[in-house]
């Protein structure tokens, strides 16, 4: 980080959310990383409160705003807000290297979030998280839009109970595994997106995904070849590769196949 003034002066791209009324999904521009953490309070009830905390010119403004409206805050905001607040530095970290949040002294970091005015010991506690989160590993999963929900959830509760803090890498296609991705939002990892809507999901595309990740999860029919290539490429490159094999369509039990 140059300068620790630049904290809340950096704005980012937030996460590909569905829009209200299940419309095309959108990106939200937050204007600093208080944006970010104002908006969070009327997520997900309160979506015309959070797209106004948005066009709030001024830290101080952000502030007042969202303070006038306590009562619509989310009633689960004490709980979530270290989770929410370490998400925006993620999301901001991922976006912008040139910061360098990933190498920089967490007292650099501090001293640039003093603007926010939150309590000193909370702020110690979600950077302490922020580290772990930074040395965490990225991980993408290959395969998991066409596999069962049940192989795909359960893949996900042993992957999050050995480790809870990494990055999910995707892409933001309509091929993306968009069920995967928003349970990792609800549960505040960070994302990475490696294209945009009309990106197509070739071979070579999913190379690139692999190249950018640490760790690698690929669901696969049980006999079936599809993701061969992938898997040899992330061997190759030394990447941890987890397999979850399921049985094939004609296999699976009748109340799983509307699943797929």
């Amino acid at each position: 980080m140059h300068s620790h003034a630049e904290l809340l002066q950096t704005a980012f791209l937030g996460p590909w959310v569905r829009a209200p009324g299940d419309g095309p999904r959108t990106q939200h521009v937050y204007s600093s990383l208080l944006h970010w953490y104002e908006a969070a309070k009327f997520m997900p009830h309160h979506p015309d409160l959070r797209d106004a905390v948005l066009l709030q010119p001024t830290v101080k403004e952000v502030k007042r705003f969202g303070k006038l409206r306590q009562s619509s805050w989310r009633s689960d905001w004490n709980l979530v807000r270290p989770s929410i607040l370490i998400a925006g530095l993620g999301f901001l970290t991922l976006q912008r290297p040139d910061l360098g949040l990933r190498e920089v002294d967490l007292s650099m970091i501090k001293t640039g979030m003093a603007p926010m005015g939150l309590p000193e010991r909370f702020v110690d506690a979600c950077l302490e998280r922020f580290d772990t989160w930074r040395r965490g590993p990225r991980i993408t999963f290959i395969g998991a839009d066409s596999a069962p929900e049940q192989v795909v959830g359960k893949a996900l509760g042993k992957l999050v109970s050995a480790m809870p803090t990494w990055t999910l890498v995707t892409s933001a296609s309509a091929r993306a595994p968009w069920r995967l991705h928003d349970w990792c939002l609800a549960n505040f990892i960070p994302a990475e997106y490696q294209g945009g809507p009309s990106t197509k999901l070739t071979r070579g595309y999913l190379r690139d995904l692999v190249d950018k990740c640490d760790q690698v999860v690929v669901f696969e029919e049980r006999q079936a070849k599809r993701h061969d290539a992938v898997i040899s490429h992330a061997r190759h490159l030394k990447k941890k590769v987890s397999l979850e094999l399921y049985a094939p369509a004609a296999e699976l039990p009748r109340e799983l196949e509307g699943l797929r």
